[in-house]
């Protein structure tokens, strides 16, 4: 990881309107898998800057740095920084800034740049749960006839159950915290999904999967902060 940070900070050099890089997710957390997992950018950008402006630079010079990591992909979420006084409503609700945000807060380097966790707010799990479901609901129609897409939507609807249930999102803590709960059809998804999703599944399986976890979170709303 500290590979990583020193080989951007030789090769980035200064890029206007770029206020913050930030790093976080599986690599900063200590749970990457080459070859399984993504490395994970957030860039902050000065307001009315144009995004392809900032990202055309910057993309070239993340790809080769984490190379040697073998991700699968190397994401780049960007937001304008008026925005981060109120993603969920101001600007794009990333899961890192809203339902878990927390593990952000905690796992995260500022590459270059400023430090952006103190002008985020707080939002309660309570709160943002259920535009989190909707937007999987959505996700799920959107992936319709795409097995992959379809995988990876139930890999994420197996760890918010974990997290829901008090699981960190470390991988081996949300497999165990789903074996924990019982539930067989979560555990066999995600392990599939940290093994590169080798093992195939029919579509309306993963369909109805998702659609009935989603059912059930719903009904955890009113017990939740």
């Amino acid at each position: 990881m500290i590979e990583v940070v020193d080989c951007i900070g030789r090769n980035l050099g200064r890029v206007p309107g770029l206020y913050s890089l930030i790093l976080y997710g599986s690599l900063v957390r200590g749970d990457y898998l080459p070859g399984t997992s993504d490395v994970d950018f957030f860039a902050v950008l000065e307001d009315g800057i144009e995004p392809e402006e900032v990202l055309s630079r910057i993309r070239p010079v993340l790809e080769e740095c984490t190379k040697p990591l073998k991700p699968v992909e190397v994401d780049i979420a960007w937001e304008w920084l008026s925005n981060l006084r109120d993603p969920l409503r101001l600007g794009y609700p990333y899961k890192f800034l809203t339902v878990y945000q927390a593990d952000f807060r905690e796992n995260h380097i500022v590459v270059t740049g400023e430090d952006i966790v103190e002008l985020l707010p707080e939002y309660r799990v309570k709160e943002i749960l259920p535009g989190r479901l909707e937007g999987i609901l959505k996700n799920l129609e959107r992936f319709s006839g795409n097995p992959k897409m379809l995988h990876i939507l139930a890999g994420e609807t197996a760890r918010l159950m974990a997290f829901l249930h008090g699981s960190s999102l470390k991988k081996d803590d949300v497999l165990r915290k789903l074996e924990e709960i019982g539930d067989e059809e979560a555990v066999e998804i995600y392990h599939s999904y940290l093994a590169g999703r080798k093992m195939e599944f029919n579509g309306e399986f993963l369909r109805e999967f998702i659609v009935s976890r989603v059912r059930e979170l719903k009904g955890l709303q009113d017990n939740l902060r």
